[in-house]
């Protein structure tokens, strides 16, 4: 066993699913990627008095250079790396909890890392860094190469186009910034969405594979997809036994948006939900889900 020292800082749990880091804007807010092994970088401190001190990495060697347009020479430089989170990502998001300090590695296995660095007036600096070793990288570069082809648009349009087509196939959605510069720019007349159909196809079917954060896009256009999709949901519940964590506001999503009726429902149906809580029995329970499966299914 070979013990290496290490301070790895930053970061931010991740990735691609999303949603937590967006890999479209940490990849066009970067200069300079890299794809590293462990051995070709470090960190070190410079302390600045009793009180603070000052991080550093120095990169001596790379797998692949992913992007540069820095043109700032970067081998066997001192990079400053910011002691608390950056403007962009929140720290233990990308890697989860910190490594800090001493670790075993067996010295049979490589351990590989994507430096993320910005160029701020005439020097690097550290953006973030995915060090988890159940990354699938070679996923992670494909689509920071994705990214690379949306920054040579030749128009705002295509731009946007471009970058739906890529939320879309890494099931994921952009954030609200990116859909006020939108509107800002008049590509957006409100805030929602625009798809072609197409890519509304694909919406629909991250949608029916779990991805609720698309509901909004295909409730309208798929009424009748998206109510069989929480009718299924909502008999999921009935194989939960005694023991099992049982969600009843869950449920009662489900039913609201299987049968297009909103939180404050009065109807006797409405009424009949409201009763769904932790408190209940499991046979009362049931009793109550079963009667609501079948009132959002004579909806149909």
């Amino acid at each position: 066993m070979k013990k290496i020292f290490f301070t790895f800082f930053v970061l931010l749990q991740s990735i691609l699913n999303s949603q937590n880091v967006d890999l479209r804007n940490l990849t066009m807010n970067s200069n300079l990627i890299l794809f590293v092994e462990m051995s070709d970088f470090d960190y070190s401190n410079k302390y600045i008095n009793d009180h603070s001190k000052a991080g550093f990495i120095k990169v001596n060697n790379y797998e692949e250079i992913i992007k540069n347009d820095s043109n700032i020479k970067f081998i066997d430089k001192e990079i400053y790396c910011p002691q608390s989170e950056n403007d962009y990502y929140e720290n233990s998001r990308i890697n989860g909890s910190e490594c800090l300090g001493i670790a075993d590695f067996g010295s049979d296995r490589k351990y590989y890392s994507i430096l993320f660095f910005r160029k701020e007036k005439k020097r690097l600096t550290l953006l973030a860094h995915f060090a988890k070793s159940d990354f699938n990288f070679k996923s992670i570069i494909e689509k920071i190469k994705q990214v690379q082809e949306i920054e040579k648009s030749k128009s705002l349009g295509e731009r946007y186009e471009k970058s739906i087509d890529y939320y879309l196939k890494c099931k994921d959605l952009p954030n609200t910034d990116f859909i006020n510069y939108y509107k800002q720019v008049n590509i957006l007349k409100s805030d929602t969405l625009v798809l072609t159909e197409k890519q509304l196809i694909l919406a629909k079917n991250n949608f029916l594979e779990g991805n609720e954060g698309y509901y909004e896009l295909v409730s309208d256009k798929f009424p009748e997809e998206v109510q069989h999709f929480y009718i299924n949901k909502m008999k999921s519940f009935l194989s939960l036994k005694e023991e099992d964590y049982f969600s009843y506001y869950d449920f009662r999503e489900a039913y609201e948006k299987a049968t297009n009726t909103g939180y404050a429902d009065d109807s006797e149906m409405g009424k009949l939900k409201d009763k769904l809580t932790d408190e209940l029995s499991i046979k009362e329970r049931i009793e109550i889900m079963r009667l609501l499966i079948q009132n959002a299914e004579q909806e149909d």
